[in-house]
């Protein structure tokens, strides 16, 4: 079934790019969520403009995050948890946690899959996936934008 994107879809295509993709694939999750619509000569026509006004979008993302990403170089976060005296936490602190406190620190959303939890942490194993299960110092690093990413301290106490 040919399919032409309406959103970037991670691991298909971006926006505006017409896509063979596997029939129940199509119809069950891309149409029925309105991700794409189906490949007619028409609705290619229809979708240049579709692509020329993402990509301007995308240029004016793009020098937002740079600005953002020099706002940002010394930005440090703390976060107080209940933590046993080992400094093994309680609760972990997750992506979304990060996500929350991030966007209010730089004004922008940041969404949790953009952030990248780095298991190279000064103390030892503390990042497992998703979470931080220990106290201590941690480098996070986040995509702003395609090829724009920041890496700031996460301290956890």
């Amino acid at each position: 079934m040919k399919v032409i994107l309406l959103q970037n879809i991670k691991g298909v295509g971006k926006v505006g790019d017409v896509k063979n993709v596997a029939d129940g694939y199509g119809r069950n999750y891309l149409l029925a969520n309105k991700l794409a619509k189906i490949a007619t000569e028409t609705t290619i026509r229809e979708t240049e403009g579709l692509k020329k006004r993402n990509e301007a979008e995308m240029k004016v993302a793009h020098e937002k995050a740079r600005e953002i990403a020099e706002k940002t170089k010394d930005l440090v976060l703390e976060f107080t948890k209940k933590a046993s005296k080992t400094g093994k936490l309680f609760a972990s602190l997750t992506k979304e946690e990060i996500a929350q406190e991030l966007s209010k620190a730089i004004g922008a959303k940041v969404e949790p899959d953009m952030i990248d939890l780095d298991p190279s942490t000064s103390s030892g194993q503390a990042v497992h996936g998703e979470h931080i299960k220990q106290q201590g110092e941690h480098m996070v690093e986040v995509e702003l934008a395609p090829e724009i990413k920041i890496e700031f301290k996460v301290i956890v106490k």
